[in-house]
């Protein structure tokens, strides 16, 4: 998720090109090796990984389909939504602690949950500190961890084509196998990779990209594209490079969103920090600017939160649409295709500032804020209802369950997770879990629903049979 305030150490700034070492620790008997000629130079270690605190198999799930979450805000437009239906409106109040893992140091990355064919089981991957966990979304010890020689991971992972994608504070994007953590490949962006990936297969069918930003030290940050394991192109490999802000210095920390425009150009959409305190998109395949939309020339109103898009057509707007809300307290709603304002709407004042995605669920939007959640008419920004108005989110929701039956589920910066009904805000199910809060966002896959807390511990929770 993204930052409002720094609470890590200094960020350390590394060349580009320069080698880091990680260790990959494995679980149990298997083996994992990096490959041949890998410079970064993963290796087996032996050393035992966080404590785990095991409840049996948890709670019985109900038979239903289930469905990955493999990045921060579950896909590449940042919906929010699960199509899963296992946790609704008549089994949230029965929702049950199902296992919990001490992951060793506070985190506040979203985690992704994803099934690994090759182990036959989906995994639970979650970031803490300099490591990188994978666990079975059923419970059990860490298949693997994979540890930072520099750095910290603030950053969401994401999933695809078998393959981990994550940020660290040192710049240096890390491509893992899924199954067994062995690095991939890296790239060196040399500043600081606060904001989560978004990873998608390129339309020329070259194979995957990842897209993430940077913030500034001494100069711009930027906006880059990266080829992934696969790619025709070269793995780990630069496409392009974003710097042109309007304001320097600048970057983000805004996790960025992609999708295609009523052009038929692929786009990412991303906001910007203070004090340029903008919401950008670049043409996905080129990176040249397509729209810039300034929210706010105020001190300390940078954009932050994670935008979420709509394609063409939805909601009546032919040119799609981009929600996205400021730290100046007002939640916008953009032309996806231009970049002009559709509506905006002004959410009450607090005093922590908002960071807080927005899930999209047919005509309304969906969105934590220091006064509460909120829930918006996403084609008139009219307000639909207001919950929970003490409590502080910086966490984005996360939204499943069955048509008239759905449920959101977010945590608190207080530490509380809570089950809202999603047609009127009011509380199904709360739990006071994590000591000094979350601001992480959870994810809903495999029947249950998966946080990680500032206290370091991640749990998961499912409905009682």
């Amino acid at each position: 998720m993204s930052k409002l305030i720094q609470f890590r150490p200094a960020l350390v700034t590394v060349a580009a090109g320069a080698a880091l070492a990680g260790t990959l620790t494995v679980a149990g008997t298997a083996s994992a090796t990096s490959r041949a000629g890998d410079a970064h130079g993963a290796k087996l270690s032996g050393a035992a990984g966080p404590s785990h605190s095991g409840r049996g198999t948890g709670p019985h799930r109900p038979s239903t389909p289930f469905s990955d979450w493999p990045m921060l805000r579950a896909d590449a437009g940042h919906s929010g939504v699960s199509p899963e239906t296992a946790i609704s409106t008549t089994t949230a109040s029965s929702l049950t602690s199902q296992w919990t893992a001490t992951l060793g140091s506070q985190s506040d990355t979203s985690p992704a949950v994803a099934r690994s064919a090759s182990l036959g089981k989906a995994l639970v991957y979650a970031g803490a500190d300099n490591h990188l966990y994978a666990y079975p979304a059923g419970g059990g010890a860490a298949v693997w961890s994979y540890k930072l020689a520099t750095g910290v991971v603030e950053t969401s992972p994401a999933v695809a084509n078998g393959v981990v994608y994550f940020g660290s504070t040192t710049g240096r994007m890390y491509a893992v196998n899924a199954s067994t953590g062995a690095l991939e490949c890296s790239y060196n962006t040399g500043q600081a990779i606060l904001a989560s990936p978004v990873v998608v297969n390129d339309p020329d069918g070259s194979g995957p990209v990842v897209y993430d930003g940077t913030v500034p030290s001494s100069a711009n940050g930027g906006e880059y594209a990266i080829y992934g394991p696969g790619n025709t192109h070269g793995a780990c490999t630069k496409d392009w490079e974003f710097t042109a802000f309007a304001v320097s210095p600048a970057g983000s920390w805004s996790s960025p969103a992609y999708s295609t425009g009523a052009t038929g150009v692929p786009e990412l959409v991303f906001g910007s920090r203070d004090s340029d305190d903008s919401v950008y998109a670049l043409n996905a395949n080129t990176g040249a600017l397509v729209w810039r939309y300034r929210t706010s020339t105020a001190d300390l109103a940078d954009v932050g939160a994670p935008p979420t898009v709509s394609a063409p057509g939805v909601n009546g707007f032919a040119g799609g649409a981009v929600y996205v809300t400021g730290k100046d307290k007002i939640v916008y709603a953009l032309n996806l295709t231009t970049g002009k304002l559709i509506w905006k709407h002004g959410l009450a004042v607090g005093t922590h500032g908002d960071l807080s995605g927005s899930s999209l669920v047919g005509d309304r939007i969906y969105l934590g804020s220091d006064t509460g959640v909120y829930a918006l008419n996403a084609s008139t920004g009219a307000p639909v209802w207001h919950a929970l108005s003490q409590a502080v989110f910086y966490a984005s929701p996360a939204v499943t369950g069955p048509a008239a039956r759905q449920v959101l589920m977010i945590g608190s910066n207080e530490g509380t997770l809570y089950a809202l009904s999603l047609a009127t805000g009011a509380t199904l199910w709360a739990q006071q879990a994590a000591r000094g809060g979350f601001w992480a966002s959870p994810a809903i896959s495999q029947g249950a629903v998966y946080v990680a807390g500032l206290d370091g511990v991640l749990r998961s929770y499912a409905p009682r049979s």
